[in-house]
């Protein structure tokens, strides 16, 4: 299953979390995606490992914005975030946003 399967949505955040650092979250299209997003070593493509992602159902978020600044915002398109949208705990380390109105 890829996240476009799993949401529903071409586009969303991921946030990682683990190691004792503070949470990354990468802001992108995932549709060409297989595995979980991640950003090349130069910065400028997302890329996947081919990771299956797991069926988790989703629950609604009301503070995206205040779950991001918590976060270091590794990669991100330009998209304006809105406050509310659905949450995927995918895995212990891995939570999957995609907010209202995006496609």
């Amino acid at each position: 299953m890829t996240l476009q399967e799993l949401t529903g949505y071409e586009a969303g955040i991921v946030i990682y979390n683990g190691d004792g650092f503070r949470p990354e979250a990468v802001v992108c299209n995932w549709s060409s995606v297989q595995g979980y997003p991640r950003i090349d070593p130069l910065g400028l493509t997302v890329l996947g490992f081919g990771e299956e992602i797991p069926e988790v159902e989703p629950m609604e978020i009301n503070d995206i914005i205040e779950l991001l600044n918590q976060t270091d915002i590794v990669f991100c398109n330009g998209e304006t975030v809105p406050d509310h949208g659905l949450l995927w705990k995918v895995t212990e380390d891995i939570t999957v946003i995609c907010p209202d109105g995006w496609c």
